[in-house]
This record gives structure tokens, sequence and C-alpha cells, in this order.
């Protein structure tokens, strides 16, 4: 940011809050109405493997490169609301993050984009599988010794194709194409297998499916 003539109070205040909201440790992203990315801050260059100065004024669908950040995106930026999640990706290297999609207003309520924040909680994720593992190894020690089936096993071969495929980041309209079946079809059985896995949206099932090793 670069004042002309001398740095007043005003330009100085907006250089420290560009400093600070650049230095977080939780990642963030600024986009418009159109989805277009305005800016983001180092820590989210980090956590998203982009660069500001490459995908500044590209659409999101374009600049995420993770099929489960994308299929976040998806879900949210058509919704008139915030939005929260929790993602495993892959890339630039394997984390757990917890996503916030916000909605950005101006004075008489009007969307005038989006903010997005990133936050890696992959040390706070192995703590709490960790002590889940302790947990359920105690509850067995105390049963019959019987694990419970795997949660994909509740699923038909036609539901457990469509999960890989939305694990591989295609939508309804590829998977339809492969299978040779309908949208509807596709979304019929996205509808059942959300429900047997207890899942609530597509970027669930896209980190279901990668946390279990399906794609």
């Amino acid at each position: 940011m670069k004042c002309l003539g001398a740095l007043n109070g005003e330009c100085l205040n907006q250089c420290l809050i560009v400093n600070a909201v650049s230095g977080l440790s939780v990642g963030l992203v600024l986009v418009d109405h159109r989805g277009k990315v305005v800016w983001l801050n180092r820590t989210a260059e980090k956590l998203l493997g982009v660069e500001l100065a490459a995908c500044s004024g590209r659409s999101m669908d374009h600049v995420l490169k993770n099929p489960q950040m994308l299929a976040f995106w998806h879900d949210v930026a058509n919704k008139d609301a915030n939005a929260y999640a929790e993602i495993s990706v892959r890339w630039p290297k394997a984390m757990d993050l917890k996503v916030n999609a916000t909605r950005c207003l101006d004075g008489e309520g009007r969307e005038i984009g989006r903010a997005m924040l990133v936050c890696d909680i992959t040390q706070e994720r192995a703590v709490q599988v960790t002590l889940s593992q302790a947990v359920a190894t105690h509850l067995l020690s105390l049963t019959s010794g019987h694990m419970p089936p795997e949660p994909v096993a509740r699923l038909t071969q036609q539901e457990l194709r469509m999960l890989r495929l939305v694990g591989q980041g295609l939508g309804n309209t590829e998977i339809a194409a492969q299978n040779n079946i309908s949208t509807s079809t596709v979304r019929s059985h996205l509808k059942n297998l959300y429900k047997k896995l207890g899942l609530s949206s597509r970027a669930e099932a896209v980190s279901f499916a990668i946390r279990h090793h399906l794609v």
C-alpha cells in the first residue's frame, strides 16, 4: 500500500491493518461478488498452495486445486448464508483444515463478496484421534472384541462408486455421463449414501472418501 506525499494517520492505519492481517496464523481469502479472488494473506498462500500474484482476479474455481476445497466452495458460493466445514487435504501437504466462508455485505445489506478463513488443525485433530482411539480400545476391551463394520460396508456397489467419483472432484453431470445414468439418479444415490454415512454436504463426502482411501 503506497501513499503519495506525507504518510498521514489514515494511511498509517491502513498499512498497520494490512500488515497485521497478512501475518495472521489463519489464512484469509477475499472474493468479490463474481467469485473472483481480490486478496489473500501469506498463510492462505501456504495452506492453499497458491500465490496472490498468480490468482488475483481469477475465479475461485480456477484457484482452488484441492477437490475437497473446491467442493466446499461450490456448496457455499450460491447460498445466502455463512458456512463452516472441517476438510482433510493432501496437497500442498497432508493437513486437516477448518474452513469458514462468510458473506460480506454493504451498508444496504447487499452481498459484495465473501471472506474465507482457513485454519490448519492437523495437530488438534491428531490429539482428538489419539484420544478417540484410546477410548475405543478401552471400550473394546470391555466387550466381546468384535469391531463394528466399516461405514462403507453399508453402501451398495453403485453408492460406493458414486462416493469414489465425488472424492475425485467430479460433478453430478460428469458422474452421470461416466455411468450412463441421469443426473437425478446420481442425486438419489448421493442422498442415500449421505444418509447412511451421516454426511451433510458434498465437501464432507469428499473428505470422507479421502480419509477412507477411496480415491
